[in-house]
């Protein structure tokens, strides 16, 4: 590494704000600032996390790698106040004001404003005042480089590779692609795509459009799509918005006829007159018309048939499955962390190449949070203050599928946490995977989420030829729930709880690991039902965030109607009200 430093530290202050941290080339620590503050999607300068990961750092010379420098990043931080409101009513907190029609409009234009030398210089600038940190040390990543950074960086890949991205804006780019070298780990850029031809804008103005709130609630729409008829291509008003055009170099872009200051309005139009689910099946057959049609173009102009993925448009899992079953794409691999919190990690990858020649190490466990041992160390004084039972099995993993496969729901939180928006075996809420009774429980009483939402199912690698029924082996495998699969006659029977009406999921695979609880879990789930599988939901309560640490569980689980607690090495279960109490 260049010697003035030892350790890269990425950071990212927008909306879902976090930090990352890279030494000798290995991600140790990447965070989002919502799972240390409670407040779902926090946005700004992730204090926290930054003080986490120079703790962590112990003492070595950081790099500082920020992200994304336009005008409109510039304004709020600059005026912070600004941030904060927007993020107050981007979650639909305050009532909506007289000029809030106005100031969207405002906001969609600053946003198409590209960064130049100027902004990344200010923002270097500005960085190395709030970090306090010699400006020398502070390299300002762009935004769709961290995205593109995050979807290349991790995997391990046998040749080169496109890296795309697709977002709702950034710097000005709505999207970009890069051609990456496996023999040099370098990326270099062949396409940006402008912000008006945004599919990340415009899913956005639809859920906004909806009531929904955006930048949250996106998945909402994707799932009350499979509740409409399909309807012809030419009955879809969105679809001539878009077009592939081509660019002089020969690659596909995207470019859209509405003005992104019309795009509300013109949304709103067809919302006016249009049942809400067949504005979410016209919306999401739009990304399924053009999304991998552009894989496909960008797979024939180049004869690179492997690609990496990011981007907030990246997280439509059903789009996803449409790109992976295209016969012109051999391989997609999918960041977890797909969307804007990703952007520290990928932004601390990035530098880390730029100022080393070497790719950072690849890695295939997005449980990225704080180590912090065994979470149920101090769990007696919680079960003395909450009454509940205490026990400390031989094997945790045994005793929570005892309950499982009895048709209890159990909260599983184990080791560090997930990076993204997954939950992989760290925070998790587990269920059987055939009980549809489970899955209502979870959804009505616990989770309170809408009842149009599906579940994901989480199973034994081994599984997934039997119940998946577009499983094509190893160019398959999905180890962090970024795909959609059609499931088998069996697999619709074995994941009742965890499917969509369409018999779609979105599986998460754990392939063998003995010393990895959450596939002893799975392992003794299916010695006791058959199947290995379980449904698999976040440990949060709805509108919150998962939490990094135990005091931030317990909470959770007090909170919720769940029974037990699978907290480390212990299990902790609620005692019945005796009926006698008054």
């Amino acid at each position: 590494m260049d010697s003035s430093f030892d350790a890269v530290i990425g950071v990212w202050d927008g909306h879902d704000a976090g930090a990352a941290l890279v030494i000798d080339g290995r991600v140790v620590l990447a965070l989002n600032e919502e799972r240390l503050t409670g407040r779902k999607l926090d946005v700004g300068l992730p204090v926290r996390c930054l003080e986490i990961l120079r703790q962590e750092a112990q003492g070595r010379r950081i790099a500082w790698a920020p992200t994304t420098s336009d005008p409109a990043k510039m304004l709020t931080r600059v005026v912070p106040s600004l941030k904060n409101n927007y993020y107050r009513l981007r979650r639909r907190l305050p009532p909506p004001g007289s000029f809030s029609g106005i100031k969207q409009k405002a906001k969609y234009s600053l946003t198409q404003l590209p960064t130049t030398s100027f902004f990344r210089g200010w923002t270097r600038r500005w960085f190395a005042r709030v970090l306090h940190a010699p400006l020398a040390s502070v390299f300002v990543v762009d935004h769709h480089e961290a995205h593109a950074g995050s979807a290349a960086y991790w995997p391990t890949w046998s040749g080169d590779a496109l890296i795309v991205t697709l977002d709702g804006i950034g710097d000005g780019e709505s999207g970009s692609v890069w051609q990456w070298s496996d023999a040099s780990g370098q990326m270099d850029k062949r396409l940006s795509i402008p912000g008006s031809a945004s599919f990340g804008l415009f899913f956005e103005h639809i859920t906004n459009g909806l009531q929904m709130r955006p930048l949250e609630d996106e998945g909402k729409v994707m799932a009350l799509a499979t509740y409409a008829a399909e309807i012809p291509a030419q009955a879809n008003p969105f679809l001539p918005w878009f077009s592939i055009q081509r660019e002089v170099n020969g690659l596909p872009t995207f470019f859209c006829s509405i003005a992104p200051t019309r795009m509300a309005d013109e949304v709103a139009k067809v919302i006016w007159s249009t049942p809400r689910e067949q504005v979410c099946r016209m919306a999401q057959q739009t990304l399924e018309h053009f999304v991998p049609q552009f894989f496909v173009e960008l797979a024939n102009a180049t004869g690179i048939r492997s690609f990496g993925y990011s981007g907030g448009v990246a997280s439509n899992i059903k789009v996803n499955r449409l790109i992976r079953s295209c016969p012109e794409v051999e391989r997609l691999s999918v960041c977890p962390a797909m969307g804007d919190g990703g952007l520290a990690l990928g932004a601390a990858q990035v530098l880390w190449h730029r100022l080393t020649g070497q790719r950072p190490l690849a890695f295939s466990d997005f449980r990225l949070g704080r180590d912090h041992g065994d979470l149920g160390v101090a769990a007696e004084k919680v079960a003395a203050q909450s009454r509940a039972a205490l026990q400390r099995p031989a094997d945790i993993a045994v005793a929570v599928a005892e309950r499982v496969a009895a048709g209890e729901i159990v909260m599983w939180a184990q080791g560090r946490m997930e990076l993204g928006a997954r939950a992989l075996g760290g925070r998790s809420i587990v269920a059987r995977a055939d009980s549809v009774t489970a899955r209502d429980d979870l959804n009505l009483r616990l989770k309170r989420r809408v009842w149009f939402q599906p579940f994901c199912p989480t199973l034994l690698l081994s599984e997934a030829p039997d119940l998946l029924a577009d499983f094509r082996g190893d160019r398959d495998v999905n180890l962090h729930m970024t795909m959609g699969f059609l499931t088998t006659p069996r697999g619709r029977l074995a994941l009742a709880g965890a499917i969509g009406p369409d018999g779609s999921c979105r599986p998460q695979m754990v392939p063998e690991n003995p010393d990895d609880p959450w596939f002893r879990l799975l392992a003794a789930v299916k010695a006791r039902t058959g199947t290995g599988a379980v449904i698999n939901t976040s440990l949060n309560m709805h509108g919150k965030p998962m939490s990094d640490d135990a005091s931030g569980v317990i909470e959770a689980w007090l909170e919720s109607g769940v029974q037990h607690l699978a907290l480390g090495s212990v299990l902790l279960s609620k005692q019945p009200v005796s009926a006698n109490v008054k």
